[in-house]
């Protein structure tokens, strides 16, 4: 049988659902079978049922037009955040973990459907276990630490990509494919999405009725490269079978169209076409290479953004007897709503201690009445993975009408599709503020975190480093005083220290809260006499080789991190042990610059007596050449936090005299020589006024050079100048604070917290 009838994209109007059943003498008692396909790389504007007239679809527009269309389906902008949020019925920022990796101690609907009965199957793209290359930065943490496909809840499939990005060969001619356990080896001259459908339809075939099956079709049509199909003159001519045009996506999108049928029609051979529902679904939408025909007119792909083109996706489903003909509905659907819709579909419940954020639109198929969303929410992050620096996180909630972002824009999208107008209050009508203040509703209630703190704006040119609608993270917290965080670029993760309790924890993301070491600045048998508030590693910080460099408060030392076979484990290796053979008082933070000399503090707090062996406190220097020690200041009452300026030019210091609390600046006339001490910033007001009386502590600086300095009731931020501009307000005690490399992100020690700024939440 061959599908080839249309519906009009014109005609495409809401309708009241209505559930068809069978008869019910000829029902069975075996559940339903579900085949879910889902296409790469193709947006709505592809398929003729939704308007395409660049591509002949014939199979694909008769599932619509027997079936159900939906118009306002969607995915997310890149395919491993779809497939993620596909297989787990989770919004990314619950479970995200790296491009091309899912997290193996997930559970995926195929695990959930073999618990209900099934039995599964996977043919097409897999790249969930490792996808960066050896060269990629960062790559050795996350290669081959995704879910292996035999751990996937799938009882047999037949994948391409199922290792390392460098092997993974060709999808499309002489294809390198991975089935049940073994590499194929015949594959030359064949095509890869022909063998895939092959591999699913002699899997139906097998099935011996008794179970209901779960086929789960992740193609590798139509993602690029855009190659040419069987059938054409090009794949003809075996030396332009690798061929890379976009001339050929046409031939690409009608060869998805042909195995789409060919499945449809085996069912029909081995008589169980009406005991299967079809799914037929996009991971993302086309791409921005290609410029498709339709009957509103030209299209350019949005492969990789978040307007409309990048994410609205066909769904069409079709089960015969069971969906009536010619349904159409603008029901929302996200990737989230397919894993409670396949469960509902056998019969099964969602296990009480999984957690789904979908709903289940099996409903909606049925034509039942039901309150379901009327909005979609992304949480859209492409990073880290390699190719993926031009694509930006970003956080929105829409409906038909209107689209918010995390960081405040607003869009009427039903009349500006490319979001090229962002609305401010005034141009925006009083239902479409309602809709507005709903939208920052439903943003704030789905993060992961609480929120905390709150910002004081000084000066507009705040605004620029911080968005109005950044938000503070509460992410760890139950610390006796958090100190010295230190961001690792290639781990995504956190280091910071709790001085009292002489450990250095880690925290990310994905994993949260672990310790990362101990002991971390006390090393000795017993507490020494010496030890006053704190025996741990207060500042952290990284050298020019990654090396972990610890101030250990306890031992008075600066020292490497040289090993760490198990957290209980380290081994450190001191370094920076004494001036001119005197010991230091309690070394507290310090800086590189950029040739790799260091900069650091050593004042009193650690001592009970304050005078300590040296009589002072001091502001040193530490040649990376010839490891030399030399006093920079000793009549800094309470040196502190340390930086150095972007060009090399200016040192900073903090002075946590209660009396005068203050930041200095120094002119660096070379490496270790500094001259022109002056204040910079005077924070004695602000200390008196404050909750916390806290004085200026740990200072890091942005890409502007703008300095972020822990101070009074939070983290201030102040310019080369001394301008003071706005706080991050904690109103409590607060030591220091560490930005990720892309500057995105600010982390916050404050008192017993770890706290999280997204400074610029979304931003394109």
């Amino acid at each position: 049988m061959k599908f080839n009838s249309i519906l009009p994209f014109a005609a495409l109007v809401y309708i009241q659902l209505s559930f068809f059943s069978c008869n019910t003498s000829n029902q069975k008692s075996k559940k339903p079978n579900i085949i879910l396909i889902m296409v790469d790389d193709l947006g709505y504007e592809c398929i003729g049922s939704y308007g395409s007239t660049s591509y002949s679809t014939p199979n694909i527009n008769k599932l619509a037009e027997t079936g159900m269309q939906f118009n306002q389906a969607y995915a997310q902008p890149l395919c491993t955040n779809t497939r993620v949020k596909l297989m787990t019925g989770k919004y990314n920022y619950r479970n995200w973990t790296a491009f091309g990796i899912l997290d193996p101690g997930q559970k995926t609907f195929g695990h959930l459907m073999q618990e209900a009965g099934y039995t599964t199957s996977i043919v097409g793209k897999w790249q969930l276990q490792s996808y960066d290359p050896i060269e990629y930065p960062g790559s050795e943490l996350r290669r081959g630490t995704g879910m292996e496909v035999q751990n996937a809840g799938f009882d047999e499939y037949c994948l391409w990509h199922t290792g390392h990005t460098e092997d993974k060969g060709s999808r499309y001619a002489n294809p390198t494919i991975y089935q049940n356990g073994e590499f194929l080896t015949n594959t030359d001259g064949k095509y890869g999405p022909d063998i895939f459908s092959k591999f699913l339809n002699n899997f139906v075939n097998k099935q011996n009725g008794d179970k209901p099956f779960f086929v789960y079709y992740p193609m590798a049509l139509t993602h690029d490269p855009f190659s040419p199909a069987p059938g054409s003159e090009k794949w003809n001519n075996k030396d332009r079978r690798f061929e890379n045009d976009t001339s050929n996506f046409k031939g690409m999108v009608e060869y998805t169209d042909k195995i789409v049928g060919n499945i449809i029609e085996n069912l029909e051979r081995q008589g169980i076409r009406d005991e299967t529902l079809i799914l037929f679904y996009s991971d993302n939408g086309t791409h921005q290479k290609i410029y498709s025909k339709t009957k509103a007119g030209m299209i350019q792909g949005g492969k990789g953004l978040t307007i409309e083109t990048g994410i609205k996706v066909p769904l069409i489903a079709n089960w015969p007897g069971h969906i009536k003909s010619g349904q159409i509905t603008d029901e929302f659907v996200d990737a989230i709503d397919f894993l409670p819709t396949i469960l509902d579909v056998a019969g099964q419940q969602i296990p009480e201690n999984l957690l789904t954020d979908g709903q289940s639109f099996l409903p909606v198929l049925k034509g039942e009445a039901i309150k379901r969303r009327d909005w979609i929410y992304m949480s859209y992050n492409p990073k880290p993975g390699v190719g993926k620096d031009n694509f930006h996180p970003a956080e929105f909630v829409f409906n038909k009408n209107y689209k918010l972002y995390g960081d405040g824009r607003f869009y009427n999208i039903e009349q500006d599709k490319l979001e090229k107008k962002v609305l401010s209050d005034a141009d925006i009508s009083q239902g479409a503020s309602k809709t507005k203040a709903r939208f920052k509703v439903l943003i704030d209630s789905l993060k992961k975190y609480p929120s905390y703190g709150w910002f004081e704006r000084i000066d507009p040119a705040f605004d620029s480093l911080i968005s109005k609608n950044a938000r503070i993270d509460l992410v760890a917290q139950g610390f006796k005083w958090s100190e010295g965080p230190v961001w690792l670029p290639r781990e995504k993760t956190l280091l910071f220290t709790d001085v009292p309790e002489n450990k250095v924890y880690q925290w990310n993301d994905l994993t949260g809260l672990s310790l990362y070491l101990y002991p971390s600045g006390y090393t000795g048998p017993k507490i020494e006499p010496w030890v006053k508030g704190g025996k741990g590693a207060n500042g952290l910080n990284l050298d020019p080789n990654g090396s972990l460099i610890l101030c250990q408060q306890g031992d008075r030392v600066i020292s490497r991190l040289t090993s760490l076979t198990d957290s209980l484990s380290p081994k450190y290796a001191p370094f920076i042990t004494n001036y001119q053979g005197k010991k230091f008082n309690s070394p507290n933070d310090l800086t590189f610059d950029d040739s790799g000399n260091i900069y650091f503090t050593d004042p009193t707090y650690g001592l009970k007596d304050e005078k300590g062996e040296l009589g002072f406190s001091g502001v040193y220097f530490y040649s990376h050449q010839g490891g030399a020690v030399k006093l920079l200041d000793k009549s800094v009452e309470f040196p502190n936090g340390v930086a150095v300026s972007h060009d090399g030019k200016t040192l900073y210091i903090g002075d946590s005299n209660i009396k005068f609390p203050k930041i200095y600046a120094y002119d660096i006339l070379s490496p270790g020589k500094i001259a022109n001490r002056r204040i910079l910033f005077d924070a004695t007001k602000l200390r008196e006024q404050s909750i916390s009386k806290q004085c200026p502590d740990g200072i890091k600086l942005d890409k502007h050079g703008n300095l972020f300095f822990a101070g009074p009731d939070g983290v201030l931020v102040v310019t080369p100048e001394g301008k003071h501009l706005g706080t991050i307000k904690t109103d409590k005690a607060t030591g220091n604070c560490e930005f990720t490399e892309d500057g995105r992100y600010l982390f916050i020690v404050s008192d017993d917290m770890l706290l999280r700024v997204n400074l610029k939440p979304y931003a394109k």
